[in-house]
């Protein structure tokens, strides 16, 4: 064989490992992003200028169509309340998920951490994991939420609880939805530590960054006294920033009064555009005293429609 016939062998040969080399990549890009199209909600986050996901809870799913019928816009982002004697709510699958929208689950405990750190809920875990998984479309699960306030069985100072304690159930809880493709876990703060100290600080209650992938934060304005959209989150969304993972506010409203379209228009209009790495809010929908209703009068359901995205 001439040399001429060689060097054309040895070229084609590259070529071939070439191509076989790029293919194997392609392929494992390739799978990897048909997984992140499975679990990551529908945006791109921390894209600049890219159109902010929106949802809200309603209390009942039954409330759904109505209140989307009322806003003149279907939510990205459902959000809802499951308690530890629940199972999951694999009936929201028909009106949340096979309609392209995010399931926001706040998993609450009426017990604390230890109750959970000694095993004896690693049954009901399991369970509500195989459910999660079967379900299929895409859940951001946000176990014990707010859990800087003193307030809950899994809150600050109640049933021994410590930041530590948090932390170690929230990765236990974390690594048995392991198997979960569809599982996201977002963490979502008070946007107040209660009590203001350094064991109930932001920054103690951080599980990893292995264990997370959204931060956000709870806020309202209570209207006593009346609090603007920036003195209600500016503070909790800079710590939350500094995470560097995609940002939702999880939970926001305002009482009824004389200032709430302007609440409504100033902060989910603009202010909220200001936070570094904010990809979504929630708007908690519930009527009562205090009375977080987007129509608790019309000027205020005008700017919640004319700020949706």
């Amino acid at each position: 064989m001439n040399r001429n016939k060689i060097y054309k062998l040895i070229v084609f040969m590259v070529v071939v490992v070439a191509m076989l080399i790029a293919g194997y990549f392609f392929f494992i890009i390739h799978r990897n992003n048909v997984v992140n199209d499975v679990v990551v909600v529908p945006h791109s986050p921390l894209i600049k200028n890219t159109p902010l996901l929106w949802g809200a809870y309603v209390g009942d799913v039954a409330n759904l169509a109505g209140f989307e019928t009322m806003v003149g816009k279907k939510v990205n982002l459902y959000a809802d309340f499951v308690g530890w004697t629940e199972n999951f709510p694999l009936n929201l699958s028909g009106m949340v998920g096979q309609q392209g929208k995010t399931l926001i689950i706040f998993w609450e405990p009426s017990f604390g951490y230890d109750n959970i750190l000694n095993g004896s809920q690693n049954d009901y875990i399991k369970q509500f994991a195989l459910d999660a998984k079967s379900y299929s479309y895409p859940i951001i699960l946000v176990p014990f939420d707010e859990m800087n306030l003193n307030e809950e069985a899994w809150g600050y100072g109640k049933n021994n609880n410590s930041a530590d304690k948090f932390k170690a159930a929230w990765r236990y809880i974390h690594d048995s939805f392991a198997d979960d493709p569809n599982v996201k876990f977002g963490l979502a703060y008070n946007n107040l530590s209660v009590p203001d100290t350094i064991d109930n600080s932001f920054a103690n209650y951080y599980p990893g960054s292995a264990f997370v992938d959204y931060v956000g934060v709870d806020g309202f304005n209570f209207a006593n006294p009346w609090q603007t959209f920036g003195q209600v989150f500016d503070s909790g969304m800079e710590k939350v920033a500094t995470y560097k993972k995609p940002v939702i506010i999880f939970s926001a409203a305002s009482d009824a009064g004389p200032g709430k379209a302007t609440w409504i228009r100033d902060g989910l209009g603009s202010h909220i555009k200001t936070y570094k790495n904010v990809i979504g809010w929630v708007w908690f929908n519930q009527g009562g005293t205090p009375n977080w209703l987007v129509n608790s009068d019309a000027q205020s359901l005008t700017a919640f429609k004319n700020v949706l995205p």
